[in-house]
């Protein structure tokens, strides 16, 4: 009897301490001051060097907020804008998700429908047992890029349809069709070569024919490795090092239907103002794309005290750029951020903006508490050993913990990252005295 006190005590403290994260949060009003604190908040985020890029906000369908700072050219200093197409990686699954619906409702396709069926090619011994459904859930048994052997050299190549096929039939199935979860972006770009065959139009026309065009999406469109597109962002990675570098070359033929559109924040936000009626699909299928097939829920958090919301939400990457972009329907909140800056190991600068700058904003909208963000200690302390010594590294550790811990944070992982970034870069000694100095 004692031992299953000691297994029920941790449930009961969780539900004890854990439940106010899904008490109902207070209904959203706006207000100039809110709009003030937004504003305030962002400034903080721009001061500190903690967003590059394009950032929307709109409460029931007005537009609270909107900027753009940094630069989308660093070596012709044009700056970002409002228009800026940025990449917006595996966002373009939900716009994948919705073609394949609309195909659907329109009887084109079947969710139950085999691969094999669409995509005659593929091998039946490989394929025969993967459904449309399979594809859109990650449950192909199809392998995920984590997987794939010299990924970085292979993403770089152009890919003819055929050659994209035989990369992903060379991998053996990781289970049988579903019974397993595993993220495949491999499973979305078979599902755009479906999308191809059964409409008998490109991705980028059926785009436009079925969505773009209606709502006036002229920003939302393929990016083509080697064409010319007004207004496109460079992506750049972050090198702790020597700071903005040109991100590793990425052919767009690779990413295809799983990560290759451009798009803007107002774009993004007409495409959420759509999703509100039945303009691009039925409330019964609207349904599916909510909760199995497309933009799905889960909890994202709202301020700095445990509290959460039901949101739609996804955090996307690609070489040199990150998307974000949230949705509560209940309140009507939408937030996106598009940036043009992406740290190649770890999150020390620039944190997904789902939490760092999306669960500020939240807090601000539903009256709950908030922390404005800080900086780095474990980076500005690595700065100053590079650029002045171990001398003038300890004073700065000093002075940062005793005195300005209200604008720098202290995470002990992040020193074990730039630890490990000064070993890799040949600095041995210098890694040694920094992790030294950060265990103190």
């Amino acid at each position: 009897m004692k031992r299953n006190m000691y297994v029920l005590l941790p449930i009961i403290t969780c539900l004890c301490f854990g439940c106010s994260r899904f008490m109902p949060l207070p209904t959203v009003s706006i207000t100039e001051k809110k709009v003030a604190a937004i504003e305030e908040l962002m400034d903080r985020f721009y001061d500190n060097e903690q967003f590059n890029g394009t950032i929307l906000i709109a409460v029931k369908g007005k537009i609270l907020y909107q900027n753009s700072t940094g630069y989308a050219d660093r070596d012709l200093l044009i700056l970002n804008t409002l228009d800026t197409k940025y990449r917006v990686a595996s966002v373009t699954k939900q716009f994948t998700s919705m073609l394949v619906l609309k195909l659907v409702e329109e009887g084109k396709l079947d969710l139950k429908g085999k691969l094999t069926d669409y995509l005659p090619e593929y091998p039946k011994d490989k394929g025969s047992g993967i459904t449309v459904h399979h594809l859109l859930t990650h449950r192909s048994g199809i392998v995920g890029e984590p997987r794939v052997p010299n990924l970085e050299q292979i993403e770089k190549l152009y890919h003819s349809p055929d050659q994209m096929v035989d990369l992903i039939t060379s991998f053996e199935l990781i289970a049988k069709p579903g019974i397993r979860y595993e993220y495949s972006n491999f499973g979305y770009y078979l599902l755009g070569l479906i999308i191809e065959r059964v409409s008998g139009k490109s991705y980028g026309d059926l785009l436009q024919e079925k969505i773009c065009a209606s709502l006036r999406m002229e920003n939302t469109m393929p990016d083509i490795t080697g064409t010319e597109i007004a207004m496109r962002a460079k992506g750049y990675h972050y090198s702790y090092f020597a700071g903005p570098e040109d991100a590793p070359f990425l052919d767009m033929s690779f990413v295809y239907s799983y990560g290759h559109l451009l798009s803007t924040v107002h774009d993004l936000y007409l495409w959420d103002r759509a999703l509100y009626g039945e303009k691009l699909l039925s409330n019964e299928m609207k349904e599916l794309f909510f909760n199995k097939y497309g933009w799905l829920y889960q909890r994202v958090r709202v301020g700095n005290k445990g509290r959460t919301a039901r949101a739609n939400l996804i955090g996307a990457s690609v070489n040199g750029f990150k998307a974000n972009v949230l949705r509560i329907a209940d309140d009507e909140i939408f937030i996106t951020q598009l940036t043009n800056h992406k740290e190649h190991n770890g999150h020390i600068l620039q944190g997904w903006g789902s939490v760092d700058i999306g669960s500020r904003i939240l807090a601000i909208l539903y009256d709950q508490p908030y922390d404005l963000p800080r900086k780095s200690a474990a980076y500005e302390i690595f700065r100053t050993l590079l650029d002045s010594g171990e001398d003038a590294a300890v004073k700065k550790y000093a002075d940062l913990y005793e005195n300005h811990q209200d604008r720098f944070w202290f995470k002990e992982e992040e020193f074990i990252i730039l630890t490990r970034e000064l070993h890799e870069a040949g600095m041995p000694d210098m890694a040694l005295f920094y992790r030294r100095l950060s265990s103190n």
